[in-house]
């Protein structure tokens, strides 16, 4: 047993002793409170600035991944932050991941279009190697040698594999959409800019055409040049023109110089000019119509040769053109006689200023997609009688289409060789290529018949007869 001094024993019975030995207790235990405390605070600080520098790379990641349109990646750094949240021990640590929740919530408005125009691009991409691809299979189908076939082939798997990504990317009918509004509007915007040019240039030669005499050797070469040039009905409008009000000016003069009397038709204008004529002379009366017809002639010499409003005939040339184009696409028209017509009637009509602000207006607000139905409504308005023959030359193009399908639906059933559902489209192609050459055979034969010169339309019936003919 343990033995303690008789003074220890005797201390520990005195109060102070006893007092001392509680703080002693007291102050040690608040240390180990302390201690933790702190160490609580500082795992709160790691956790602050660890959720700081990660926060922060985020951001920049979170941005760049909205920029190019990846909504998946957002939604994968959607989760991430959302798992950081859950382990996150402090308020501070959460606030700050809440807010960057929040932001990427907000960056998939960013995210979206972004994609939506990744898409388009790539679409219009893929249609461009379509056209390509198309032209390359042209350039080898007269190759008959073995190779020549080998890459033939290896064209149209390209091709098939090309026209699988299209149709893939039309299958979203809001990005067929938004792909024929961009086509258009990049349509529009370069013709604006070429037409632009020629706007300018029209301006040029106007200006030159009124610095010279009319039916002088340098007016004869500037009209001559106006027409190398092809500069359109503007500037043959103004020939036109001058060359009307130069007649006139002629015709004031001879009778300026034959001293004739006034025409009642003269002293009528004379008069509604505010020029008086009574009690004059009939050779002053004769020089004061001078001076107004020949101030007349001036003011209509000055507005026929106006300077164009560049930016608004160049706008309304590109939208009128970008409708007459996709009009041929539409019906298959390219070099249609009925077409050039219309597109001269067109350009005739645009030189008049008050038209292009019509055509100014049906647009206003519209696009992409929206104008062409609004320019080709005008037209329409403006041209019945060329419309309607463009109309009907469309029908036709659609009743040939049906006449083909047929032929190569007869080509199919003829040749059970040939697998309509060909997943390398080699046998779609040949297909394709046998339809074409015998509805060209069709033509010909009926072209050399004298039944064709009597009735034309004869080579419509044709083929719908070789479809019934024994193979």
């Amino acid at each position: 047993m343990a033995k303690f001094s008789q003074a220890f024993l005797q201390s520990m019975t005195q109060p102070a002793y006893q007092e001392g030995l509680f703080t002693a207790a007291r102050d040690l235990g608040g240390l180990r409170g302390r201690l933790e405390e702190e160490r609580r605070q500082e795992a709160e600080k790691q956790e602050i600035k660890s959720t700081q520098q990660s926060l922060v790379e985020m951001m920049n990641t979170n941005s760049r991944i909205a920029e190019t349109g990846n909504v998946k990646g957002l939604e994968d750094q959607r989760v991430r932050l959302t798992e950081m949240l859950s382990a996150a021990q402090n308020d501070q640590s959460r606030d700050m991941i809440l807010k960057e929740l929040s932001r990427v919530e907000g960056l998939r408005d960013v995210a979206k279009p972004a994609a939506q125009q990744r898409d388009i691009d790539t679409l219009l991409r893929a249609e461009q190697s379509l056209t390509e691809a198309d032209k390359q299979i042209a350039s080898l189908q007269g190759d008959t040698s073995a190779q020549g076939q080998i890459k033939l082939d290896a064209a149209i798997k390209a091709k098939q594999a090309i026209q699988s990504r299209v149709s893939s990317l039309k299958s979203n009918a809001a990005l067929v959409s938004a792909a024929d509004n961009q086509k258009i509007d990049m349509e529009i915007a370069a013709l604006t800019k070429d037409e632009a040019l020629r706007s300018a240039r029209k301006n040029e030669m106007v200006a030159k055409l009124k610095s010279v005499p009319v039916k002088s050797k340098a007016w004869d070469a500037l009209v001559k040049e106006a027409g190398e040039k092809n500069l359109g009905s503007a500037v043959n409008s103004v020939i036109t023109e001058l060359n009307k009000l130069e007649l006139e000016r002629l015709e004031v003069l001879d009778a300026q110089a034959s001293r004739a009397p006034l025409s009642e038709k003269e002293k009528t204008e004379l008069k509604n000019a505010g020029i008086s004529v009574d009690g004059v002379s009939n050779l002053e009366a004769r020089r004061r119509y001078t001076v107004f017809a020949n101030s007349r002639i001036q003011k209509k010499v000055d507005l026929a040769t106006r300077p164009l409003d560049i930016p608004s005939e160049a706008k309304a040339n590109a939208l009128v053109k970008t409708t007459l184009n996709f009009m041929v696409r539409d019906a298959e028209l390219e070099g249609a006689p009925v077409m050039q017509d219309l597109s001269d009637k067109v350009e005739n009509l645009l030189a008049d200023p008050d038209e292009r602000q019509i055509i100014e207006g049906l647009v206003s607000g519209l696009t992409g997609s929206e104008i062409i139905p609004a320019v080709e409504s005008y037209i329409q308005d403006r041209f019945p009688k060329k419309y309607a023959e463009y109309q009907q030359f469309r029908k036709n193009r659609i009743e040939e289409a049906e006449d083909y399908n047929l032929i190569l639906d007869a080509i199919y059933k003829n040749d059970p060789s040939l697998d309509k559902n060909d997943p390398t489209g080699v046998d779609q192609a040949r297909a394709e290529m046998r339809a074409e050459q015998e509805i060209s055979e069709i033509v010909r034969a009926v072209k050399r018949s004298e039944r064709y010169k009597r009735n034309p339309e004869l080579i419509q019936d044709a083929m719908v007869e070789s479809l019934t003919l024994p193979r």
